[in-house]
Parts: C-alpha cells; sequence; structure tokens
C-alpha cells in the first residue's frame, strides 16, 4: 500500500506539466475600421434667367444672372450667404405731347440696362420633402443703372449707381448631380436720370428658372 502511495504522489508533477496551457489572446487585426465621415457639401455655384416684369411703365424683358453661394454651419446648417450678379434691359416707349415743345408730337424710345450686385441670407429646409429644399431670403443690392433715350432724332445716355433690395423665395429639386431650381424675385431700385425723373425700376422676376452646382 505504501509503495502505490508513493508511485501516485510521484506520478502528479508529470501529469500536472503535461496538461495543455491556454492559448494567449489575440487582436483582430483585420477588424473593420469605421470610415470617416463625409464633408457636406457648403458652396454652391448656379447660373439663371428668367422673365422680369417691372413695376413701372417699362416692359417686361428677359433676366440673366449668375449666384455663388456658401451654405454656413449656422441654424443647423440652414443659413446660406449668396453673391448674385445679374442683368436685365426693360424699355419704354411714348409720344412727346407737350405743347411747350415745337416738336410735340414726337415719338421716344428708352432703355434702361439695369446690371445689380446683390448678397443675400437665404434659409433653407433642407430635404423638408426628399430631395425638394424650399428657401427665402432677403438682402441689400448695388444696381448700376445706363439709360439711352432715343429722341428728335439724337439718342441720350445718362448713368448712375443706386443702392435697393431685394426679396426672393424658391425651391430646388435634385436632378443628376446638382438640383433644378424654381424661383420667385422682388427687387426694389430708383433710378432719377432726366429721362425717367426719380423712378422706381424695380419689379418682379417671374417665371426665373436655372441649375444650382453644390461641391
Amino acid at each position: 500500500m505504501k509503495m502505490i502511495l508513493i508511485l501516485i504522489l510521484n506520478m502528479l508533477p508529470a501529469a500536472a506539466l503535461a496538461q495543455p496551457k491556454p492559448a494567449p489572446k489575440t487582436t483582430d487585426l483585420a477588424a473593420p475600421v469605421p470610415a470617416p465621415a463625409q464633408q457636406k457639401a457648403r458652396f454652391t455655384v448656379a447660373p439663371k434667367l428668367g422673365l422680369f416684369e417691372p413695376t413701372s411703365s417699362l416692359s417686361g424683358a428677359f433676366f440673366v444672372g449668375v449666384e455663388a453661394g456658401y451654405l454656413t454651419p449656422a441654424l443647423d446648417d440652414k443659413l446660406a450667404v449668396v453673391l448674385e450678379l445679374d442683368w436685365v434691359r426693360p424699355r419704354g416707349a411714348g409720344g412727346i405731347a407737350d405743347a411747350r415743345v415745337l416738336s410735340s408730337g414726337q415719338t421716344y424710345t428708352l432703355g434702361d440696362a439695369e446690371f445689380g450686385v446683390l448678397l443675400s441670407a437665404v434659409y433653407r429646409l433642407e430635404d423638408m420633402v426628399p430631395r425638394l429644399t424650399p428657401y427665402g431670403g432677403l438682402g441689400p443690392g448695388l444696381y448700376f443703372h445706363r439709360t439711352a433715350t432715343n429722341s428728335f432724332g439724337n439718342t441720350y445716355v445718362e448713368k448712375e449707381g443706386r443702392m435697393g433690395f431685394q426679396l426672393l423665395a424658391g425651391g430646388d429639386y435634385v436632378l443628376g448631380p446638382g438640383a433644378g431650381f424654381v424661383e420667385l424675385r422682388y427687387h426694389f431700385t430708383r433710378v432719377n436720370n432726366l429721362a425717367t425723373g426719380d423712378a422706381n425700376v424695380g419689379g418682379f422676376l417671374a417665371l426665373g428658372f436655372g441649375y444650382r452646382l453644390r461641391f
């Protein structure tokens, strides 16, 4: 019996050494790394055109323009600052029926070429409806006028720069890499030339549309 106990005691260390050791934990080097968040496109550029309808007696005219904007982080990425350049040339015509004028009964034609530099704050409701973003804004403008009047066989040209303002509302819809948009605008600007007197030559931009790219 004593011999059996001695044999068992001698075998225990050998059995303990024969036990397999647990494998060390390893780090999974192949774990996926989260992709960085995509940066929001904040710059915009857009050509635009439409029909301009003055509130004065001048006739309607086609309007062309271009804008460049920046979508600021303000108001949860809803406030954009937009610089716009536009050009329009409404016209007028009439007769001279003043008894004090020897050539009474003559006619005249007038064209007011108006070039505007406008800076607007625009509030955008991004994807209010999927793919559709309505917006509205306002801001000051600097308007340069070149008024050409033809009467009595001569052309008289007068130039003037005036401050004004504009209001706008519209919406753009995602189409391809950019968004097509339709907008309505009103701008107010005056001239005070000899041919026009002190008059408002502002008006509405109706049926204005264009295509806006973001990058």
